[in-house]
């Protein structure tokens, strides 16, 4: 490997913002979740692009499954690599894989198979059809940091990553390897971002506990009347203070935070009735935690392989109908993948960005709802 290509990929982040969160709605008298997430990177050097790709089964593939494919080109002696960070099988598995910078994973045992950490994704999503069967193939191997043909050293050196991973059933779980161990939580709480841990988002909830779904009238018994101009005080003045110190940065804690208490507020609020409503609420949560190109600073010490981060995508996606809706940077319309309609005896490509902004002219379609003047 070329000194710079080794400059490149040892100082390359795989992901530093991304977002994950459910959301529970009523399906058939049981309870089905649609799991929204977003994916955060830079443009590496100009050079990182993006597809959404079906892959088929056969070939050693148990199950074909769909992922957005994140496209990077080292130069200038590899070919171009895709990695999925993201995907849904045809049998309703999902995995999301999010940047966990204190992962330490496991060392090799004779005889048992080593997967290197970048191709765990599309080996559950190839092998598994529910969560208790990729807990199985955990077990059976060791995730590790190897070499590996298809990926240069520093880049398997620095992906660092935990994963979330569901099923039709409901059942959500969280893989973490801290120290060298495997640690794999119920995902009671059905949220998940990045740095630090689980357990140390789950604790770091306390620390918000102040916030209230309610109007703050908690202050009225001590108000008194300033004068005719002021009148009287405290009060709000206007809405939202009853969410005064929800964060509103883009690190990993804030945006955990956010999800968290935004999507139980809102339920509270208006209760999801059906796949739609889950649809609506979760992009609003993803719009909430989603990163325009700019804002969040590139560190200048790290030199020319740190850039600007912002969403790259963002995804809903709904295990029991087995549907993976789609949206990019530039064009946040919704586009819709039904993996049950797909033929996966063969693969497919659709490109992330079509190109346009996915607006819509309806200036046509307005109906008439007065006359002419001619016509009076």
């Amino acid at each position: 490997m070329s000194s710079l290509v080794k400059l490149v990929v040892a100082l390359l982040p795989v992901s530093w913002g991304c977002s994950y969160v459910e959301i529970a709605y009523p399906d058939s008298g049981k309870t089905s979740y649609l799991i929204p997430r977003t994916m955060e990177l830079w443009d590496l050097f100009n050079t990182t692009k993006y597809s959404i790709d079906a892959v088929p089964r056969g070939g050693g593939n148990k199950l074909g499954w769909l992922a957005p494919m994140n496209i990077f080109h080292f130069p200038p002696t590899y070919q171009p690599l895709k990695c999925p960070f993201e995907g849904m099988n045809e049998a309703g598995l999902t995995v999301s894989a999010l940047y966990l910078a204190q992962s330490v994973y496991e060392q090799p045992e004779p005889g048992k198979r080593a997967i290197p950490v970048l191709e765990l994704v599309p080996a559950i999503l190839a092998n598994c059809s529910t969560v208790d069967e990729a807990v199985k193939m955990l077990e059976a191997v060791n995730v590790v940091t190897e070499r590996n043909p298809h990926f240069p050293d520093a880049v398997l050196k620095t992906a660092t990553l935990h994963w979330a991973i569901a099923d039709p059933s409901g059942r959500s779980i969280i893989v973490e390897y801290i120290q060298g161990q495997r640690m794999i939580h119920e995902n009671t709480l059905r949220v998940m971002t990045n740095d630090p841990d689980i357990k140390w988002h789950w604790r770091n909830l306390n620390t918000r506990i102040h916030l209230s779904p309610s109007f703050p009238y908690q202050n009225e018994f001590m108000q008194v009347k300033a004068d005719d101009e002021v009148g009287v005080v405290p009060r709000a003045m206007g809405h939202g203070y009853n969410l005064v110190g929800l964060p509103g940065d883009t690190t990993s804690p804030s945006r955990f935070i956010r999800l968290f208490y935004l999507r139980g507020y809102s339920m509270e609020a208006m209760p999801i009735k059906s796949f739609d409503d889950a649809v609506v609420l979760g992009t609003g949560l993803l719009n909430n935690v989603w990163i325009p190109f700019g804002p969040a600073a590139k560190d200048p010490r790290a030199g020319p392989s740190d850039g600007a981060e912002f969403t790259d995508y963002g995804v809903l996606k709904a295990p029991k109908e087995k549907v993976y809706l789609i949206r990019a940077y530039r064009n946040t319309q919704w586009r819709k993948v039904d993996l049950k309609r797909l033929d996966f005896s063969k693969g497919y490509t659709w490109p992330l960005e079509d190109g346009s902004l996915g607006i819509v002219d309806i200036t046509d379609a307005g109906k008439i709802t007065t006359p002419k003047q001619s016509e009076l």
